[in-house]
């Protein structure tokens, strides 16, 4: 019972964070299990005379005891807040943004296809290179967010396309000129635009996937020209200078082919185990990479 009440809990150290499911789970338990034990011990000490001791055991607890302890564990709800906050940043992004598999256009496909994305080992020439090891975007057609933004890194270092005078920014070559000339939704040489969308999808979800369809034949380059980064404020695509923002998250959406597109086969096999764990795989040995070249 004692221990209960204790001042020192793993909730200090660990509010920090961040915690897992589980963590975060015997943290809450701990709190509720103290609260408990504090509401005991009151209500114990409250039907003795005054200033005499609650004695269970060999414990002996005294009112001011219970104060302290009380006092303590009220100060301790603020590590609790901490570590809920943490573990909501943690979870939302990791799990739901950047792992969720999807398929892309083929232009995205023609694009990466025998591209120069460097080596898998910079410390290794015999490693190999790093555009043999992507055939889940290659031949399956499917990346994720995090593939996506890790690919246009390797490319952009592999290729020395940033301008030492503008930070966060490259100059587009004549590769990704050649192959984002157009935004259509196509898969494997299907126009996807074609296709019917099913009766359950929402009108303003059909109205935005019709309205990208219809600005198909349009490029890339084209579309993000009127878009400003919400971070820096500054134009995705400045057409005077002909520089890109790097991170190009609006640009590579342009070519990820929406849910309401596709067939069950194809939503089934965004969740077959196979091509998930090809694109863990994938996106792991894109980590090493950028950890080894921030590193440098």
């Amino acid at each position: 019972m004692a221990s209960a009440l204790s001042p020192t809990t793993i909730a200090s150290s660990k509010s920090d964070g961040p915690l897992t499911a589980k963590e975060f789970s015997e943290q809450v338990k701990y709190y509720q299990q103290t609260h408990k034990a504090i509401v005991r011990f009151t209500a114990l000490v409250n039907r003795l005379p005054a200033n005499q001791p609650l004695k269970i055991g060999d414990h002996t607890i005294k009112r001011s005891d219970v104060s302290r302890y009380s006092s303590i564990f009220v100060s301790q709800l603020g590590d609790l807040r901490k570590m809920y906050a943490n573990r909501k940043r943690k979870g939302t992004r990791t799990n739901n943004t950047l792992k969720n598999l999807f398929y892309v256009s083929d232009q995205l496909v023609a694009f990466y296809k025998g591209a120069n994305l460097g080596p898998v080992d910079h410390t290794s020439p015999k490693s190999g290179k790093l555009s043999d090891q992507i055939n889940i975007l290659i031949s399956k057609r499917m990346a994720t967010s995090g593939i996506l933004t890790s690919l246009i890194s390797r490319y952009i270092a592999a290729n020395e396309l940033k301008t030492p005078d503008s930070a966060g920014r490259f100059m587009p070559d004549d590769r990704m000129k050649a192959a984002f000339k157009t935004t259509k939704y196509v898969l494997r040489k299907e126009d996807l635009g074609k296709r019917r969308m099913g009766a359950d999808v929402p009108s303003e979800k059909v109205d935005k996937i019709k309205d990208s369809i219809s600005q198909g034949t349009k490029s890339a380059f084209a579309r993000v020209a009127n878009r400003v980064d919400n971070k820096t404020g500054k134009p995705v695509f400045d057409p005077e200078t002909g520089l890109l923002y790097t991170t190009m998250m609006v640009f590579n959406n342009y070519y990820r082919v929406p849910p309401q597109l596709l067939s069950q086969e194809e939503r089934d096999a965004l969740r077959d185990e196979d091509n998930i764990a090809a694109a863990e795989e994938l996106q792991a040995t894109l980590s090493r990479i950028t950890t080894a070249a921030r590193a440098k």
